[in-house]
């Protein structure tokens, strides 16, 4: 039976001198340590540093990033019967270190992505053994090595996007990015265990297949340390295999209600357990099992648990996804296709959730990845100046039905790609690919991010090297190990990535006229707003087949910077209010956008208003627009979550907050979606239907006034049959006549009227104001009575018409689970996690006093 001991407890550190090979302690000697951790974290806990998400005590710790480091703890062993081999397993060290046990150098290891193993099966003594890791600072070494290459490839020392970060196999974003503070750190960020064992399982390769009727087939193969025999089971099915070879179940895993996994994600995957018997061991009758013989095949599948060498678990299922780039009358399709169905994908960019990413645990991932899904994710793009996830990540996201598009982690920079880095990123690919291929959330390989788009545009300018390093690792290295160890995933170079851009990376046909981030060929990364014309109505002029990153940024909420903030940095303009500002704008830029639209901020408060709501307007606009495009498949909004406190375009803060975009995403991201196209006083109407059911009602448009409620005028399509991958135009109407000021449009697809159980009664309808917020006359902010008497909800009775009704607790949006409202007079059901001691509201129209009474309205 295979045993793990994590060596999680005791351990200690200090800083260390270098070189020499000697622990240097600091004047406090050796200090208790967290593992897995980062030093940073045990520097905080002893009160040697102080918090550097706070104000802006980032910048008084970076000297922790240059010194040299040392942990160690102390473990008790004695050999244990029927386990004659052992290992040390640290699952991730981050980053340059030496292991040492019992003072004896056993490895150094150099890749914060590829786990360490050390055969200790000689090394061990009965008793206690010491175990110290020495880890050396990223930054130095990362300095050292870029000298020597430049030196040795004639590069000159000046040459921009080539930092000392590209010469060290770790998470990049650590060394700071335009959402991210520069916290390298280091430490032993995974668990560590002793392994003991006769035989083990190395790895199990599950590649799923169905045909055309529908019927479900698994290729296993498995990779063994020591003797044994293997059994696979389907978990709960009642179908197994001995040794490698093929599970099959015919009907098993049809499409559930003849739906779409991503639609109904209640059985589409299951799980394949392995397990590693001794050799001669009887094996359990294992048959077909019925419902009848459930409980019979629970027990048969438990003696082989309870008597096995050791098991694999792994999630698997028949999400059959591929990428379609073919040529059409736009230029070259960027589509996605699941199970022979194309798909529109709707999701963001995920980042590491945290700065110190041994913090990210299973707990904190679900609430992130679950409100993913709330807000009509069916796709994250895993970003590729962040990490390989966890896991947890992706069982996770098996589990909810959200695909994953996964960079290689290689981002705005370029690389070393010379023999001996091929060699590296060999041996880090290799490991995360077998790693990540079972899971059927897995969509496409990406070979980086916009590290061709950086070459191609000449981001250095007359300072960038010779030529575009690191394309010796996405047009070789990485598509040849797609195509060996995932053939079924699909693999592209780089995004975004233009005509012609294969696996093989091949160039652009025409790269004067088309170059990687074009319109009409690969996906698109849509900056040319935030980073360049500024205001977001430019996003209609774009032409993208899918656009892979776009964003417009805001504030965190008031909770996130009451935890940041001192009393003295209370206001909009505060230098450590501008310390957490990333976006690369400018503060008076960055202010500006917001004052295109609404009103000057004074307070804080004002300033997490309105910049929320402005960047809620600017993804509305975009996601209609791409939602209502022939052209385009695929809207992935940059970025979906913060790692620290900042100001960004992430949709939920560092918190897990949702900002105001996010609530608007549920009605965004639905199948069926109802959106407004303006020009001057022309109206249209477009009814979107993405979804793989066919959908009917009529669209009911109403002009109200703001300031008293009175219906000015009303619109009624025809009655409207919408079929699946459709989009139409419903109404088109002149609102020639009406004060500008005074009138918001409100559209209701007729078929679709919300209610308490369903959508709180506000986020499936859409609304537009005629003119700017900070010009449109709002009625005055009248007194809000809440009703609690029905659990799980809040129900409001409004006087009068109110838009973007923010709901908070002492600054905090999270028990609100609708939020930003707009809606005419009359009951509003608002759905809450729980029910608030203090409720704060604003409207457009002003500050709302509140009263809440048990009695119903």
């Amino acid at each position: 039976m295979l045993q793990k001991t994590y060596l999680h407890s005791d351990w200690e550190f200090a800083e260390k001198s270098w070189p020499g090979g000697k622990v240097a302690t600091v004047q406090t000697g050796w200090l208790p340590a967290q593992v897995p951790g980062h030093v940073h974290l045990d520097l905080m806990a002893a009160g040697i540093i102080a918090d550097p998400f706070e104000r802006m005590n980032e910048l008084g710790c970076q000297w922790v990033d240059r010194a040299d480091w040392s942990y160690k703890t102390s473990f008790e062993w004695a050999p244990k019967e029927g386990c004659p081999k052992r290992v040390l397993n640290f699952e991730g060290l981050d980053t340059i270190c030496s292991i040492f046990l019992n003072g004896e150098l056993l490895a150094e290891h150099d890749n914060m992505f590829v786990p360490l193993e050390i055969d200790v099966t000689e090394k061990l003594v009965e008793g206690s053994n010491d175990l110290r890791v020495d880890f050396q600072s990223a930054v130095r070494v990362g300095e050292e090595r870029r000298a020597e290459y430049f030196a040795k490839n004639d590069i000159k020392e000046d040459t921009l996007w080539f930092e000392e970060r590209a010469f060290v196999r770790k998470a990049q974003y650590m060394f700071g990015w335009d959402w991210g503070p520069r916290l390298v750190s280091c430490g032993i960020w995974r668990p560590v265990c002793l392994i003991e064992f006769s035989a083990r399982f190395l790895d199990v390769h599950i590649e799923s297949n169905v045909d055309d009727a529908l019927h479900g087939r698994y290729d296993i193969a498995s990779a063994l340390e020591g003797r044994g025999r293997i059994v696979h089971v389907m978990e709960g099915r009642g179908w197994a295999i001995e040794g490698d070879g093929v599970l099959r179940g015919e009907g098993l895993y049809a499409y559930e209600n003849e739906q779409l996994w991503y639609l109904d994600t209640a059985h589409w995957g299951d799980k394949v357990v392995s397990y590693l018997l001794p050799e001669g061991m009887e094996i359990p009758n294992l048959g077909p099992a019925t419902y009848d013989d459930a409980f019979d095949w629970e027990d048969r599948n438990a003696q082989l648990s309870s008597r096995a060498l050791d098991q694999s678990v792994r999630s698997v299922g028949f999400a059959q996804c591929k990428l379609l780039r073919e040529p059409d009358q736009w230029g070259e399709s960027f589509e996605f296709e699941v199970n022979g169905e194309k798909i529109w994908a709707r999701g963001a960019n995920w980042i590491p959730d945290h700065s110190f990413p041994s913090i990210i645990d299973k707990a904190r991932l679900r609430d992130r990845l679950e409100k993913a899904k709330d807000m009509g994710f069916n796709m994250l793009r895993v970003w590729g100046g962040g990490l390989y996830e966890s896991d947890d990540f992706y069982d996770l996201c098996d589990e909810l039905g959200i695909l994953v598009w996964q960079d290689f982690p290689f981002a705005c920079s370029y690389y070393p790609d010379d023999e001996h880095w091929q060699e590296i990123i060999k041996n880090e690919a290799e490991v995360n690919i077998k790693r990540l291929r079972n899971h059927p959330c897995l969509a496409l390989w990406c070979g980086n991010n916009e590290n061709l788009e950086m070459h191609h545009n000449r981001w250095g300018g007359e300072r960038q090297p010779p030529r575009y390093f690191g394309e010796n690792l996405y047009n070789n290295i990485l598509p040849a190990l797609v195509a060996e160890l995932d053939p079924k995933t699909s693999y592209i170079a780089t995004s975004p990535i233009g005509e012609g851009e294969g696996a093989g990376g091949e160039g652009p046909k025409d790269a004067k006229r088309r170059g990687p981030n074009s319109d009409g060929y690969g996906d698109q990364h849509n900056w040319d707003v935030w980073h360049g014309r500024g205001d977001w109505r430019h996003y209609t002029d774009s032409k993208g087949r899918f656009s892979s990153e776009y964003g417009f940024a805001s504030s965190c909420s008031l909770s996130v910077w009451n935890k940041t903030l001192a009393e003295e940095d209370w206001n909009p303009h505060s230098p450590v209010v501008q310390w957490h500002d990333r976006t690369s704008k400018g503060h008076d830029t960055f202010h500006g956008f917001v004052k295109l639209h609404y009103p000057e901020p004074v307070t804080l408060e004002d300033w997490v208003y309105y910049s929320q709501l402005n960047q809620r307007d600017a993804l509305r606009h975009g996601v209609e627009h791409y939602r209502r495009s022939e052209f385009c498949r695929g809207s992935l909004i940059w970025q979906l979550n913060d790692c620290w406190p900042v100001q960004s375009w992430s949709i939920l803060d560092s918190d897990g907050n949702y900002k105001a975009l996010a609530y608007e995403l549920r009605r965004l991201h639905a199948d069926t979606l109802v959106s407004f196209e303006s020009q001057n006083e022309n109206v249209k109407v477009w009814l979107v239907n993405h979804g793989n059911e066919p959908d009917s009602g009529k669209i009911d448009v109403r002009a109200v006034h703001l300031g008293t409620g009175a219906v000015l005028r009303a619109w009624t399509s025809e009655a409207l049959e919408s079929e699946p991958d459709s989009i139409q135009l419903a109404l088109e109407f002149s609102i020639a006549g009406l004060s500008v000021p005074d009138t918001i449009l409100i559209a209701r697809f007729a078929d679709h009227l919300p209610s308490p159980s369903e959508e709180g009664g506000v986020s499936g309808v859409a609304w537009q104001l005629l003119g700017e917020p900070k010009n449109s006359r709002f009625a005055e902010p009248c007194d809000l009575l809440f009703s609690s008497s029905v659990e799980g909800f809040l129900m409001l009775k409004l006087k009068a018409p109110v838009v973007d009704l923010m709901l908070t607790s002492e600054g905090d949006p999270s028990p609100f689970l609708d939020n930003f409202i707009t809606s005419e007079a009359g009951i509003v059901w608002v759905r809450i996690s729980s029910l608030p001691g203090l409720i704060e509201a604003r409207s457009l129209g002003g500050a709302h006093k509140v009263k809440v009474t048990r009695s119903p309205l």
